[in-house]
């Protein structure tokens, strides 16, 4: 889950064309629970491989770095990330699933919480005047370091379903606010030399037919990191863990395997 890395490509524009249940809903149903509602691992990407990641080894893993960055210098200072963190202490085995997965140079996560995640603080701290934003290590064995971070928003894709308030329908869920965007990193030592990666990172706000409580209400969020280059000079060549259009694609997946819980 962490917070990704971006330059650009042309973004894609997925149309999603899926059934609508549910959508008119004076009725209370029972609201899914997140674990139907990941990806199955039969539909990770090519290359991707399952791992077992509880959601308590995930909130652990993400603590560590998150209270480092609160206390990072941030350039714009407005810009530092906020919502992961608001997220990160609100996960458990009752209000959360993950399924996590490798390839031979990327991590992915699909997270689904129950419970609204603050898209519109991502939205803030990765466009505008943070579209780039640069960090300056101040602890452990990379402090001086300096890293640069380029977002760039993704389109994202298309759902059939729209209306004044929602932007779709997606199985049974209604999708009230969408934000993908893509990162390009590069962390660079006092020495000169430089490391980059690439990552994505995508978080939808859903819910489920109902009434208007929390328990009804979802983040679905997709993340892939690629894994940093080594440290050279000259600059060195980076990889995609995947292009923009395979990551809103994938995108896609999630919220139709979300949709059909």
């Amino acid at each position: 889950m962490g917070s990704p890395r971006a330059l650009s490509v042309a973004a894609a524009v997925v149309a999603v064309a899926v059934g609508l249940v549910g959508c008119s809903s004076t009725v209370d149903l029972d609201p899914p629970k997140p674990g139907a509602m990941l990806l199955a691992p039969t539909a990770l990407p090519s290359g991707f491989t399952a791992t077992a990641t509880t959601v308590a080894e995930l909130a652990a893993a993400n603590a560590g770095p998150l209270a480092e960055a609160a206390h990072t210098p941030v350039v714009p200072a407005d810009c530092r990330p906020t919502a992961d963190a608001g997220l990160n202490g609100r996960l458990d085995d009752d209000t959360a699933a993950v399924l996590t997965a490798r390839s031979s140079d990327a991590t992915l996560s699909n997270l689904v919480v129950a419970g609204p995640r603050d898209i519109d603080a991502d939205v803030r701290e990765h466009t505008g005047a943070c579209a780039t934003t640069r960090t300056t290590l101040t602890t452990g064995g990379r402090a001086g370091a300096v890293v640069i971070a380029e977002h760039r928003k993704l389109a994202p894709p298309v759902l059939s379903g729209a209306a004044a308030g929602r932007l779709g329908l997606v199985g049974r869920l209604t999708i009230s606010q969408m934000f993908l965007f893509r990162a390009d990193t590069t962390t660079t030592l006092p020495d000169g030399t430089t490391s980059r990666s690439v990552s994505f990172a995508g978080y939808a706000a859903a819910h489920a037919p109902g009434s208007e409580s929390a328990a009804n209400r979802f983040t679905i969020a997709l993340t892939v990191s690629g894994d940093p280059t080594g440290f050279a000079k000259p600059f060195p060549e980076v990889t995609e863990p995947m292009s923009d259009k395979g990551f809103v694609e994938l995108f896609v997946k999630a919220l139709t395997a979300a949709g059909q819980a």
